[in-house]
């Protein structure tokens, strides 16, 4: 609660300490590749979003583990990760902080064309993207006991996304848990679909699957507050054209990736959900605890140690940008 207090009395100097239109400073962003979960930067560039936040930014897109191994040691100001990892590097030392969701579900689990049901992938191998991230977790602590199976049941295989269709139509493995639009585009090869996007979680408290979240460096809060605000503010911007303007989400998306069918990008579009501006606590405290289970964490950490939902409340309201010195 007092880092809270403390991150607020920061945004409130802050608020007067810098001009409305512009800083010296240039905002270092990180993202992966320009799919659903990690669009939001490449929406603010292509939309000049941040330029109408008098933000100056070198943003640094389009590959996973670069942006991974530059936010595992704080080599960032802002950054697109897995909630998961950002978990566990504020468990490790590293001082960033969750300030905001990106987007929800955009996974589906899908199988190859022998397989009729769950029980066709027991003792099977099975396709995940990273070892202990939320998708595994999810996979092995609540969807896999959902039918009656455990870990010790599969078979569990590195696959890389791309290879997904063709690791599943060749048998290589029986199932996969890829993110979008890599399952959608599975099954226009001729995969099957296991479980939809829409039942991944069944849970009262969590009804969806977030997977990744906007992080930001504590350094760079408390030395630059209004710039922190503001970059949340763009991004809940592009969260908000997400969720209400499907057709210039899908345009935004296929800028990036042009060789991209455009019906793939619509079908995956629907498998993701845009109505979180924050992680809610019940789902970070589940996730916390799964990782305690398989003692992931070098040291305890609390919902209040590794989100701060104060920048995202601050938020106004779409567009922000109009909002920012009232």
């Amino acid at each position: 609660m007092m880092k809270r207090v403390w991150t607020a009395a920061i945004l409130m100097l802050g608020m007067t300490a810098v001009p409305a239109s512009a800083s010296d400073y240039t905002v270092r962003v990180l993202a992966g590749a320009p799919g659903y979960d990690h669009i939001q930067p490449f929406m603010a560039e292509h939309m000049k979003i941040w330029e109408k936040y008098g933000l100056k930014v070198q943003f640094t897109g389009g590959n996973y583990v670069r942006s991974n191994q530059m936010m595992s040691i704080g080599d960032f100001d802002a950054g697109y990760n897995s909630i998961a990892s950002a978990i566990r590097y504020n468990a490790a030392g590293i001082p960033n902080i969750i300030v905001a969701p990106s987007s929800a579900n955009c996974a589906i689990i899908v199988a190859g064309p022998k397989v009729n049901s769950w029980a066709d992938v027991k003792g099977k191998r099975f396709g995940i993207v990273n070892k202990y991230d939320a998708h595994w977790m999810l996979l092995m602590k609540h969807i896999l006991p959902r039918f009656g199976m455990t870990e010790k049941d599969i078979q569990p295989a590195q696959v890389p996304v791309p290879e997904i269709a063709a690791g599943l139509l060749t048998g290589d493995v029986a199932a996969a848990f890829p993110f979008e639009p890599y399952g959608s585009n599975a099954i226009a090869r001729g995969a099957k679909l296991l479980l939809a996007a829409k039942d991944l979680v069944k849970d009262d408290k969590n009804p969806d699957l977030l997977r990744n979240a906007l992080v930001l460096n504590r350094n760079f809060i408390a030395k630059h507050p209004e710039l922190a605000k503001r970059i949340v503010w763009a991004h809940l911007d592009a969260v908000h054209v997400m969720r209400t303007d499907r057709e210039q989400g899908m345009k935004v998306i296929k800028h990036y990736n042009p060789n991209m069918d455009p019906k793939l990008i619509a079908d995956s579009y629907d498998n993701c959900g845009w109505t979180y501006n924050e992680v809610p606590k019940s789902w970070v405290d589940m996730n916390i605890g799964w990782m305690v289970e398989d003692k992931l964490l070098q040291k305890p950490v609390r919902y209040e140690d590794v989100v701060d939902p104060s920048l995202a409340a601050s938020y106004p309201g779409y567009p922000g940008w109009e909002k920012i010195g009232k």
